[in-house]
């Protein structure tokens, strides 16, 4: 255990910094922006950061951390290996309607991603959903106190077998 906290701790301190760029511009990639919730971190330590999910063409929601500059525009980072990385969980055919962190009654957290979802029937459901960690290039770090690399998230549509 000691031996992976070493290297993970290790491999975020190399790794580059990916840009933020405006909202705007992420949209034309990953889709529209259609919610947002504070980057899950572990104990609720948190970095200050937030998280946008975007929706793409083919339903594919993608997770990617905001900032807002100090002039109010909305920043987002897209590590350049996203597209490429694998898919870090599946959501059944519902909508999303809104992102927060898991609770668990005290600031101690757990740093997972709970989405609240409604079906079909118009029934919600809570579901917590795993992260991607981008293993190589620029990543994103955090824009607050404590400075770490921050998470995405790759979600696709489960498929149905008729």
């Amino acid at each position: 255990m000691t031996a992976l906290l070493l290297v993970t701790s290790c491999r975020s301190k190399e790794s580059p910094r990916a840009a933020y760029v405006p909202v705007s511009q992420l949209e034309q990639t990953y889709g529209q922006l259609i919610s947002v919730a504070n980057a899950a971190t572990p104990y609720q330590n948190g970095t200050g950061d937030l998280l946008g999910l975007f929706r793409d063409d083919s339903g594919t929601v993608w997770g990617i951390p905001l900032s807002v500059s100090v002039v109010g525009t909305v920043l987002g980072c897209a590590p350049p290996m996203l597209h490429e990385a694998p898919v870090s969980d599946t959501l059944p055919a519902t909508e999303i309607v809104g992102a927060a962190n898991e609770p668990t009654g005290w600031r101690g957290g757990t740093g997972k991603l709970g989405l609240m979802l409604r079906d079909a029937q118009g029934k919600l459901h809570w579901q917590l959903v795993a992260p991607i960690e981008i293993m190589s290039g620029p990543v994103c770090w955090s824009q607050s106190e404590p400075v770490q690399v921050l998470k995405n998230y790759r979600l696709v549509k489960a498929v149905i077998k008729a």
